[in-house]
């Protein structure tokens, strides 16, 4: 049986799905984090006021906005930002259109 095929052979990728297992993680307990907490607000708010449910449910309806939001923004928006700025660097031993125009 050839374990190799299967089996990093540096142990590389178990790190790496450590890695994006804690990022995500960190993600859902992002969201949980922000809707309990706009939830709570929302109920503190509603014992002041005396208009219960009112404000609890726009908490946690705002909280679990803002919880998906930031991380639509880690997952989606920063990593395509990050590859637009890698492709308008120059490369290493490029030369741009005015060398070749100073060539011809």
């Amino acid at each position: 049986m050839d374990r190799g095929a299967t089996t990093p052979p540096d142990g590389d990728d178990d790190q790496s799905t450590r890695v994006l297992l804690g990022r995500y993680s960190g993600h859902g307990l992002t969201i949980a984090a922000a809707t309990g907490l706009f939830l709570l607000l929302g109920w503190w708010v509603d014992g002041k006021l005396g208009s219960t449910p009112l404000f609890t449910v726009i908490g946690a309806l705002v909280g679990a906005g803002a919880g998906f939001y930031s991380m639509l923004r880690h997952v989606l928006l920063r990593p395509r930002a990050a590859e637009l700025e890698e492709e308008a660097e120059p490369k290493p031993g490029y030369r741009g259109d005015e060398a070749n125009e100073r060539e011809a």
